[in-house]
């Protein structure tokens, strides 16, 4: 069981080392493919799709071959497709290979946390969180692998190719150690035309959660330089403070969790992001401002664990399909927040159109009660027994079910 925590660990850890490697060179990648921004705009455009098109069609994936399948072979999509990145010459093979990044993204964000949701199950216990700060982590490490790379003068290519053929290596090594499917949510899922109404409430909690996540990533380095007058350098540290407090936060999520349970942490953390922007906001001072996105960062860094967990738990759904509909929904979120705050700024003033992301994190508070399991998923309800349980699958908790 530890053997197992760990390697789904460092699935979550190598799919944020993808992502934040993506992001540090994507200046260098758009200047092999002599790329304008507007082509580049529309070849990240591809990604956002490739995501989209991935997060549902994993979900039924997970209950058909089982999650471990679909997490190593999402993992192999992401690393091999990001290499490629780096050698297209143009719009149509970099639009193709980011296109297949970003289903890559897609997949191992529904099926790792249904492994993760499933080993919670068996320990008995919050741990999902965890998984979640080893993301986080992961994304801190590539960024800053990333800019490493590029100070060494080394190229996209022989960097994704490292990164690649690392990550191939240890997922086929390290894959047959995840859960096995019969660990995964052994109820079947129903075909309903129209999903349940706790499962649309999640969604809309997602909604708003990563909306405010994406307009932090966009635009408080944008907030903190043109409208405060930081340099780039202070401006760089809005979104770096933003993303260290969620990594932070995320490491004591599971504590949190177990004390206050994920009604009071979807509530206080929605009410602590809306809190900590509107100061940011008000205050005019760029010190204050950097302060206001970590806190920012801390408050939003408990939330989407949470709603996972309640997604697997939803009613009539299998847990992969749950966190499939949630992170699809959520997904959209993310992509449509920082245009519209844009839009809204061209009429507005950006500290005005961030107020935006204040009303997000406002309704993320008001939709906590949603965080709450709405079913036990304990596999006692198909086993005789949870040691006929862990006959099954060969791993076993010594930690009583709470």
């Amino acid at each position: 069981m530890p053997g197992t925590r760990v390697v789904i660990t460092l699935f979550f850890f190598a799919d944020g080392l993808l992502i934040g490697s993506w992001a540090a060179r994507i200046p260098a990648v758009q200047r092999h493919a002599d790329l304008t921004n507007a082509r580049l705009g529309l070849a990240l455009f591809a990604a956002s799709l490739g995501a989209l098109a991935a997060m549902p069609l994993s979900g039924r994936l997970c209950e058909r071959i089982g999650s471990r399948r679909v997490t190593i072979a999402a993992l192999l999509t992401g690393a091999a497709s990001l290499f490629l990145a780096s050698l297209a010459s143009g719009l149509g093979g970099l639009a193709a290979a980011l296109f297949a990044f970003g289903a890559g993204f897609g997949a191992i964000n529904v099926s790792a946390n249904a492994q993760g949701l499933a080993l919670e199950r068996l320990y008995g216990r919050s741990i999902l969180s965890s998984f979640h700060a080893a993301f986080s982590s992961g994304g801190l490490a590539g960024a800053g692998l990333g800019a490493l790379a590029a100070a060494m003068g080394l190229g996209p290519r022989a960097h994704f190719g490292a990164l690649a053929l690392t990550l191939v290596l240890g997922g086929l090594t390290a894959g047959h150690r995840l859960l096995p499917p019969d660990a995964d949510d052994p109820r079947p899922a129903r075909t309903f035309v129209r999903p349940p109404r706790a499962l649309v409430a999640l969604g809309a909690a997602a909604f708003f959660t990563l909306l405010a996540e994406g307009a932090a990533a966009d635009w408080s380095a944008v907030y903190l330089s043109h409208s405060l007058g930081a340099t780039a350098a202070v401006a760089a540290l809005g979104y770096t403070g933003f993303s260290l407090a969620m990594a932070a936060s995320r490491l004591v999520g599971d504590r949190l969790n177990g004390r206050f349970g994920p009604v009071a942490l979807a509530r206080w953390g929605g009410l602590l992001a809306a809190a900590a922007l509107t100061f940011a906001l008000i205050s005019g001072s760029t010190p204050a401002a950097l302060l206001g996105f970590v806190a920012m960062g801390a408050g939003l860094g408990v939330v989407v664990p949470v709603l996972f967990r309640a997604a697997g738990s939803t009613p009539g759904v299998s847990s992969s399909v749950g966190v499939a509909a949630v992170s699809t929904i959520g997904w959209l979120g993310f992509l449509s927040g920082p245009p519209a705050i844009g839009f809204a700024a061209g009429t507005l003033g950006l500290r005005s159109a961030l107020g935006i992301v204040v009303v997000a994190t406002v309704a993320l508070a008001l939709l906590s009660r949603s965080a709450s399991p709405t079913a036990t998923r304990a596999f006692a309800a198909s086993c005789s027994s949870r040691r006929q349980c862990c006959r099954t699958w060969t791993v076993c908790s010594s930690t009583p079910a709470r």
